[in-house]
């Protein structure tokens, strides 16, 4: 049996530091995140871009337990999404993080005067997020009420038996 958990929301709500601290307690799932995939490809390129997320799709169907992550607005993540769903054995759970861009924004400006540099496509902070409305969101969390640490135990307190 394959699980995924994708997990979706906005530029700088915290995606990746809620999976570090999932991924404390989900040892045996494999990080997969759109943007690590766009830094190791060109994906400056509609080929790039593409070519990314095959590979996103690959590592995931190789792998027995996998988060996936992205800001879940991708055309290239529902049809991912939607060839896995039809891989036997598959059992998806979409989590969606949520928070008003204006605190968005506050903490991209953050994460840019320590140093990080967003990778190309995805920097998108002051713009209201909408998820692709084909998607099914099985679970949605507010980072701004809980740290991540404590969204991170939330997220699995939810967790379907299966999933852990």
């Amino acid at each position: 049996m394959r699980h995924i958990i994708n997990l979706i929301g906005p530029t700088a709500v915290g995606k990746s530091t809620v999976i570090q601290a999932l991924n404390e307690r989900l040892p045996h799932y494999e990080v997969l995140a759109i943007d690590d995939f766009r830094r190791r490809i060109d994906a400056s390129t509609p080929e790039g871009e593409s070519q990314a997320w095959r590979e996103v799709w690959i590592a995931a169907l190789k792998a027995d337990c996998s988060i996936i992550e992205s800001d879940g607005t991708s055309p290239h993540l529902s049809m991912l999404l939607d060839r896995l769903w039809r891989a036997p054995g598959t059992n998806i759970l979409i989590i969606a993080l949520e928070a008003p861009p204006k605190v968005r924004l506050k903490r991209a400006q953050r994460r840019i005067e320590a140093g990080y540099v967003p990778p190309p496509l995805s920097f998108t902070p002051h713009k209201k997020w909408i998820p692709l409305s084909e998607m099914s969101i099985g679970l949605r969390f507010t980072a701004t009420v809980l740290s991540p640490i404590q969204l991170a135990e939330a997220i699995y307190a939810e967790l379907p038996v299966d999933f852990r």
